[in-house]
């Protein structure tokens, strides 16, 4: 019953990110990791969630529990490679680059992705001074 009722959650979290309804998806992604919190995945899905909204901090938790439980995952250091890079931590985010484009990741892209966000950083920061 809890096989089923975990991936149910998950499930519904991601018809629900894909819908754009990004905070339902996190709700469910929340559920499904109480349920299972052993699934790289949720996390992964959950950081990917919580980065759509701008929330960082709270998406770089969720991708280091998603690579905590599966190391292989260089999207998950890519993104959170990104999230480090949004809250300005530039040496984390270049330890994670290099660990994903060792795992496979395309530098080139990851570079560019980077520099987007702290382009969007510095817009933020100047509107609010």
């Amino acid at each position: 019953m809890t096989q089923e009722l975990w991936k149910s959650y998950f499930e519904t979290g991601l018809e629900s990110a894909k819908a754009g309804l990004i905070e339902t998806a996190i709700d469910y992604f929340e559920w499904a990791a109480k349920i299972k919190p052993d699934n790289h995945e949720i996390y992964y899905n959950l950081g990917v969630s919580y980065m759509t909204l701008g929330k960082m901090n709270e998406a770089i938790d969720s991708f280091t529990k998603s690579i905590n439980l599966d190391g292989n995952n260089s999207d998950a250091y890519a993104n959170r490679a990104i999230c480090y890079s949004y809250v300005n931590n530039k040496s984390k985010s270049n330890q994670d680059i290099s660990i994903a484009v060792s795992k496979g990741a395309i530098e080139s892209g990851i570079r560019e992705a980077v520099r987007v966000i702290e382009e969007k950083r510095k817009k933020e920061k100047k509107k609010k001074n």
